[in-house]
């Protein structure tokens, strides 16, 4: 025997509302076996239609049920690309939205919000109402193949490598730092010398430490912990300009390091924390050697 609760109520009741405000607005749109309903506003019968696997360059845009604009790609800087996974091959998602369209085709979509945040891995916003309808509009301007996305990738790499180049340049100058940087391109400039324990590799080393970007910017340090860190020198467990710049330092000694992003998190960046080919500086201390 079925016990029906107020919530198990109110959530048959919105179901049921939502299938009649389908019926009633969305006459005039296609639904998929998946549930989505789509209407084209424009169609190019020519075009050629993106497969599983594919990047795809978009123009989008989404609102929520009360047509307030949520995400629109005009406001980003550059083009609004995503890879069709195969994954989200039979779900009801975006990816499933854009194999409706051939290049140079848009439409409109509506769309659950729990199903669009949760094949997305987001989470639903805050006054989001997870049965409520978003609706999309997405044109498909054209279909990048492997090598063009890696040939596009590559000089957009370098162009962040050559400005990466003249910002270290310009701080170096706007510093009046004399010294030459190792072969590696780390400057290492001893503020205050120690004279305790040599640091060598395969010695644990305890060191406070301030993170900064090149524009004087911190994102990181143990002091704020109230935490030295430790770690095992010559073990990878650290960026490579440490790895350089803590050998044959003392016990007691503090220095700067200036360091170019191919030694510490290059291309990639780390996280949301650092961004790719970031010059940063590091203010260390180191405060015991542990052979």
């Amino acid at each position: 025997m079925f016990v029906f609760n107020e919530k198990i109520i109110k959530y048959f009741l919105i179901i049921i509302l939502q299938l009649f405000l389908i019926q009633c607005n969305f006459s005039d749109f296609n639904e998929d076996s998946n549930g989505l309903y789509y209407k084209h506003l424009i169609e190019n019968k020519d075009g050629l239609k993106p497969e599983f696997s594919d990047f795809v360059e978009l123009k989008i845009k989404y609102a929520d049920s009360k047509d307030s604009l949520l995400f629109d790609s005009k406001e980003i800087d550059g083009p609004f690309r995503v890879e069709l996974k195969v994954e989200n091959k039979n779900k009801l998602s975006i990816e499933n939205a854009i194999m409706h369209l051939k290049v140079g085709e848009r439409a409109i979509f509506k769309m659950p919000a729990d199903s669009f945040y949760i094949n997305s891995n987001q989470n639903l916003p805050e006054g989001i109402e997870e049965l409520s309808l978003l609706t999309f509009d997405i044109e498909l301007v054209r279909i990048l193949s492997v090598d063009e996305i890696k040939i596009e990738r590559e000089k957009y790499f370098a162009a962040l490598k050559k400005a990466e180049d003249e910002i270290i340049e310009q701080y170096i100058a706007d510093n009046n730092i004399n010294i030459e940087p190792s072969i590696s391109g780390l400057y290492k400039i001893i503020e205050k010398s120690g004279n305790g324990i040599e640091a060598k590799p395969g010695f644990r080393l305890r060191v406070n430490y301030v993170g900064k970007f090149i524009n004087g910017e911190k994102f990181d340090s143990s002091y704020d912990r109230n935490t030295p860190f430790e770690f095992v020198l010559g073990k990878s467990e650290v960026i490579a300009a440490w790895e350089e710049g803590f050998v044959k330092m003392k016990e007691g000694t503090k220095a700067k390091f200036i360091i170019p992003s191919h030694l510490a998190y290059g291309e990639k960046g780390y996280g949301k924390i650092i961004p790719p080919f970031s010059s940063l500086i590091f203010e260390v201390e180191l405060l015991k050697v542990i052979n």
